[in-house]
């Protein structure tokens, strides 16, 4: 899985070279919530910030790459931006649910895909949140067309436990083996 590390890095250099080399002055990156919330040493107690990052060390003991790649990604993002000199401001969006332009299987596609199948038999006793794509996509205008915004901005439209999610799951689709426990 370190594959998706090097993608996500690479990737990242790419567009911000890209974006320096036209003459952009404005980038906005896309972040994720993985890059934030995955840090074991936080009190649960803790109201996650922009000032907060997910533990790499954690996440590489653990064989999280995904939340590995997004947050090296974003901190490669922010270190490039930085030497290039452009004005980088960073959108963090949650699990995002809605319409989908792309016909394959995105990482928050993946994970209702995974409660709606049933592959996963039990939830954790936590809160998820979730963003609608539309509103994800008009912060990305936002930060954009606003010259103060800088640095992160988390993009979360509501924060629900796993047992009202799955709940929610339940309902839309009872034809599924949805987990319930």
């Amino acid at each position: 899985m370190q594959e998706k590390v090097r993608v996500a890095v690479e990737g990242t250099k790419n567009a911000v070279n890209a974006a320096a080399n036209a003459g952009v002055r404005r980038l906005v990156f896309t972040s994720s919530i993985g890059a934030v919330h995955m840090n074991p040493s936080r009190s649960l107690d803790t109201v996650l910030n922009e000032d907060c990052w997910s533990d790499l060390d954690y996440c590489r003991k653990t064989d999280n790459w995904y939340c590995y790649a997004k947050m090296v990604a974003e901190l490669v993002a922010v270190d490039m931006a930085k030497k290039r000199g452009l004005d980088l401001v960073v959108v963090v969006p949650p699990v995002t649910v809605g319409p989908m332009l792309q016909p394959n299987i995105t990482a928050s596609v993946f994970r209702v895909l995974t409660y709606m199948r049933g592959t996963k038999k039990v939830y954790p006793n936590a809160v998820m949140a979730l963003a609608d794509v539309r509103d994800v996509a008009q912060a990305h205008v936002l930060v954009y067309e606003n010259p103060a915004s800088s640095g992160r901005y988390f993009c979360i439209g509501t924060v629900v436990h796993r047992r009202e999610f799955v709940g929610m799951l339940s309902e839309m689709f009872p034809e599924y083996p949805i987990t319930t426990k």
